[in-house]
């Protein structure tokens, strides 16, 4: 049976072990409207700053006041998304102890369609996941942010081949700019295909210490995820730890990306 979704509210929640300046919650109120788009209201507090100093939170990339807030809408693609996984998604009710354990984010949805529900998810990741995605869509549609940028550079003595993503969550699109050589091309990426690669990427060590601003033009493996960097495979972006194949795997992922069919 469809959902017909009139609207969904998210409470967020950091875990207590999070400490600050990271520490935050957010509200994100969603309603649909006659031209199916997400009518939003975003709030997000960050947290327990009171016993930092600037320099400290600066030190960790923050700026003195973080907080936002943001009223406006997007496209009906995202009206789309909520409306498939509240249909996937079993709720604890709200009967159900509030309590989390300390190394539990805290997440409450109310969602409205014939009748109004509220609760806890019992699939919480997919839920903070879209969360995610869904507040990174509003920073880039109320330009706070602009579109997620990755680039791979792939240099070899005779060769070097660059595939460049640019990510558009607020039209959940990915285009790919791909050149081998002198040679270039275009693709379009399917979205459910970035979850596991930016998952991949981001589950590295960076080294922004052993980075260059400066496009390298030397053999090896490259990476630059948009703050201005790259990391090479090896130096400045290692194996986390326990994961002694991260970069054969994010190698042999990004390859396989550079070898799609291209138009």
């Amino acid at each position: 049976m469809e959902t017909l979704l009139r609207s969904v509210e998210i409470n967020y929640q950091t875990a207590e072990l999070i400490p600050a300046p990271y520490s935050h919650k957010y509200f994100i109120r969603s309603t649909v409207n006659r031209a199916d788009e997400l009518h939003v209201v975003f709030r997000i507090e960050y947290t327990d700053r009171d016993d930092l100093t600037e320099e400290e939170i600066l030190g960790e990339g923050f700026t003195g006041n973080d907080d936002f807030e943001w009223e406006g809408t997007l496209l009906p693609v995202w009206t789309e998304e909520l409306r498939s996984l509240v249909a996937k998604t079993d709720f604890y009710k709200t009967s159900r102890p509030a309590q989390e354990a300390e190394n539990q984010f805290w997440l409450n949805i109310e969602y409205k369609d014939q009748e109004p529900l509220l609760g806890k998810p019992r699939n919480r990741e997919p839920w903070e996941y879209l969360s995610q995605e869904l507040i990174q869509a509003i920073y880039e549609t109320a330009r706070l942010e602009a579109p997620l940028k990755l680039i791979y550079l792939k240099k070899l003595k005779d060769k070097s081949v660059q595939l460049e993503m640019n990510v558009f969550f607020s039209k959940r699109t990915v285009k790919m700019n791909m050149q081998v050589g002198n040679i270039e091309k275009s693709n379009e990426l399917r979205w459910d295909t970035l979850n596991p690669v930016l998952r991949l990427i981001y589950a590295g060590e960076f080294l922004a210490e052993k980075a260059t601003p400066k496009k390298p033009d030397h053999p090896g493996n490259f990476i630059n995820v948009g703050d201005g960097l790259w990391y090479e495979f090896g130096k400045s972006l290692v194996n986390p730890s326990g994961n002694n194949r991260f970069l054969n795997d994010i190698e042999r992922t990004l390859d396989e990306l550079s070898q799609l069919p291209t138009e």
